[in-house]
């Protein structure tokens, strides 16, 4: 099975474009357009999605209401600050409210499906994390450069799943349970290669992979500890490019694959180390063009594919192959400030379900994220 996911747009507009990435846990990913900004640089960004998730028709007749949807709305808030410590040497701290993370819930409409569909009344998960990114670049030349960064990041959340307490037992128990906060550090390292006169630059990184252990507890049983399960998130490799192809007009884009199917979900040992997730590793391309149309405006059109599999998706992650229209533009307000919004339209090809009562379809399933950013050049 998949947690249902969804990210955020990226708002770094026309200097590197907007960006959509699906996969896995992921919300909103890292990139490094933050330490090229020129001299020292602050950003404030905020982002709402809201994915249009829902359950179509069931084999055997059942017909799902489109206002029945499993995903919830989430918000991101992004903070970055980036200073030059000598011509060499930049420095940058990025705060992320929430990178990865899910949010589903079949309960509210599960009694009202004729046939019932087993074990969806207690199908919901929510699960949300926080990231302090610390950076670093060493420019050896106009056109070489190299970076490094140190991200720690912590995870907390709650599940109602039904599981096995053990293969003796012969049964299930109530797996209605929170997870308790928890940390871990890893780290990102990438070069590029720039031609400064045509806004040439290409980035190459890499990104390990981060493994928590929170503690499960039942919420009833009093908050009885089981012990730590594992949540884990995936080594990334991500190319980034962007040059100059006329006066004032950009061409940007980016391959981001990441390798989800080394990192799953699990639960603490009395519930036998259940894997919660079956994760496929994802490949996400976007390619756009940005162009500045004044002194004082720009904006951006960028499309985003991400190709996988449509058969036998969870139904905690009833969506597969998507495309996305990012559309971006930025004001500069004077003094080095500036004003960016955008928007994301993305597009689910039909993925199918099955369950024990039949194959469930999810058609027609859309997400809109809308964002504004805030940033200053001192």
């Amino acid at each position: 099975m998949k947690l249902f996911t969804t990210t955020a747009i990226g708002l770094a507009l026309c200097a590197t474009g907007s960006a959509s990435i699906a996969g896995g846990l992921d919300r909103a990913t890292f990139n490094s357009s933050l330490l090229y900004q020129t001299g020292t640089y602050a950003e404030l960004s905020f982002a709402n999605t809201d994915p249009d998730v829902a359950p179509t028709t069931v084999a055997g007749g059942a017909v799902f209401s489109s206002a029945w949807e499993v995903a919830s709305p989430f918000d991101t808030v992004q903070v970055g600050f980036k200073t030059d410590l000598n011509d060499k040497i930049s420095f940058a701290l990025s705060l992320n409210s929430n990178p990865f993370g899910v949010d589903v819930d079949y309960a509210s409409f599960a009694s009202s499906v004729v046939p019932a569909v087993s074990g969806l009344s207690s199908l919901r998960a929510n699960l949300s994390g926080k990231a302090l990114t610390a950076m670093g670049k060493y420019q050896f030349t106009e056109r070489v450069s190299a970076f490094g960064a140190i991200k720690h990041q912590t995870v907390s959340g709650a599940a109602d799943v039904t599981v096995p307490l053990s293969a003796a037992a012969g049964g299930f128990v109530d797996g209605n349970t929170t997870i308790s906060s928890a940390s871990d550090v890893n780290f990102i390292v990438g070069a590029a290669y720039e031609i400064p006169k045509i806004a040439l630059r290409v980035a190459a990184s890499y990104e390990s992979a981060a493994k928590f252990s929170p503690d499960v507890l039942l919420v009833n049983a009093g908050g009885f500890n089981t012990g730590p399960g594992e949540i884990n998130t995936p080594d990334v490799f991500l190319l980034e490019f962007q040059s100059g192809i006329a006066a004032n007009t950009l061409l940007f884009g980016s391959i981001r694959h990441a390798k989800w199917a080394d990192a799953q979900v699990y639960m603490s040992a009395p519930f036998l180390n259940a894997q919660l997730s079956d994760f496929d590793d994802s490949t996400t391309y976007n390619i756009g063009v940005g162009r500045k149309f004044s002194e004082k405006f720009s904006g951006s059109l960028s499309i985003t594919h991400a190709p996988s599999d449509c058969s036998g998706v969870s139904l905690l992650a009833p969506t597969c192959s998507q495309n996305t229209l990012n559309i971006g533009g930025k004001y500069s307000i004077g003094n080095g400030a500036a004003i960016s919004g955008g928007v994301s339209l993305r597009k689910y090809e039909t993925a199918t379900s099955t369950a024990s009562t039949g194959s469930i379809e999810f058609g027609g399933n859309t997400l809109m994220t809308m964002g504004m950013k805030l940033s200053k050049s001192f």
